[in-house]
């Protein structure tokens, strides 16, 4: 009888510790690269086979995209390339989170269908809006696309823009990533997007309007970029900077564009294109940097773009920077492009 009420009491002890490290390592997940991935919540698999967790031993990259989302679609055949390229070690998922109320599941399985080879890894439907909240919104994301890295232990690598990943996959799988110098980096990101988002906004809206005060504007941007270096490319505070500048006709906005490009995987193209395209009377150099941001949208998102539209646009462009002869060109592109 003793022995069955210790046997008893060791197996409670087991399998109360087995629920607390598991609790504990849930709670390590959230939100902390380095720690624990948090689980994956699917609804339907859509392609490729499903899995309910990650394997020890094999890294995944989960990417969350809506059809709705433009960079989203771009960026998709970047991601077969890297499904392809590294099938023995990686495995892709991509997420479908985030669609407008009211969009059917047939509808986002036919969008699927539809992308073919362009879309060739493994795609599912996140369940209840959970992998939203447990994935994107406990890291700190609030947009799309946004992807993770899984390593070889289950833990969080890294997070960020699916354009990073040429960059950190490769080290991740051959065990040289440093988890906790990403997780240092992550934290700071979270900091200044906070900033961006909140203290950037409530003190430079005042400033904006027509004409507004774009002086001011920039005054007050350089002292929240002397406190906070890190601040100046990030998105909030690039478009102020960029609609500020072009207001004062200032040739610097073309420097600050070029940095932004450096700084940026995916730089804010439209906050120079919208600040630009109806302007008049503006330096030469400006329209052509709106001609620049029209062509790398072209040529990054042409799934999402109306290219008749855009070249029509950057037709009038050249023509305010005085090229008529690129403005022609501009204009049969868009005819052609027009031709059924």
């Amino acid at each position: 009888m003793m022995k069955k009420v210790k046997f008893i009491i060791l197996f409670c002890s087991v399998f109360f510790t087995s629920i607390v490290n598991a609790q504990q390592r849930a709670a390590k997940s959230n939100g902390i690269i380095g720690g624990p991935a948090p689980e994956l919540h699917i609804a339907k698999w859509l392609k490729g086979d499903s899995t309910s967790k990650f394997k020890r031993g094999r890294v995944y990259v989960v990417e969350f995209w809506a059809t709705w989302c433009k960079p989203c679609i771009a960026g998709m055949p970047h991601l077969s390339d890297l499904a392809r390229r590294y099938r023995q070690d990686v495995s892709i998922i991509g997420v479908n989170v985030m669609e407008r109320t009211g969009t059917a599941m047939s509808v986002i399985e036919k969008f699927v269908g539809g992308m073919g080879n362009k879309m060739d890894y493994h795609v599912a439907v996140e369940k209840e809006g959970r992998m939203t909240q447990d994935w994107l919104r406990s890291y700190g994301f609030r947009g799309i696309p946004t992807a993770f890295i899984v390593d070889r232990e289950g833990d969080i690598a890294w997070a960020g823009l699916p354009a990073g990943l040429d960059k950190v996959l490769p080290q991740v799988i051959a065990g040289e990533w440093d988890n906790a110098r990403a997780a240092m980096e992550h934290q700071e990101y979270r900091r200044l997007t906070e900033l961006d988002n909140n203290l950037v906004v409530s003190t430079l809206n005042p400033t904006m309007g027509n004409p507004g005060d774009p002086q001011g504007a920039l005054k007050k941007i350089d002292e929240l970029v002397k406190e906070n270096p890190g601040l100046k490319y990030y998105p909030k505070t690039a478009h102020f900077t960029i609609w500020s500048l072009v207001k004062l006709n200032s040739e610097k906005v073309v420097e600050y564009y070029h940095g932004m490009k450096a700084f940026h995987a995916d730089p804010p193209f439209n906050a120079v294109t919208d600040a630009v395209y109806d302007k008049d009377n503006l330096n030469a150099a400006i329209y052509l940097i709106a001609v620049d941001a029209y062509e790398e949208q072209l040529r990054r998102y042409p799934w999402s773009m109306n290219f008749a539209e855009t070249y029509n646009r950057m037709a009038a462009l050249y023509e305010k920077a005085g090229n008529p002869a690129k403005a022609v060109e501009m204009r049969q592109k868009a005819e052609k492009s027009a031709t059924p």
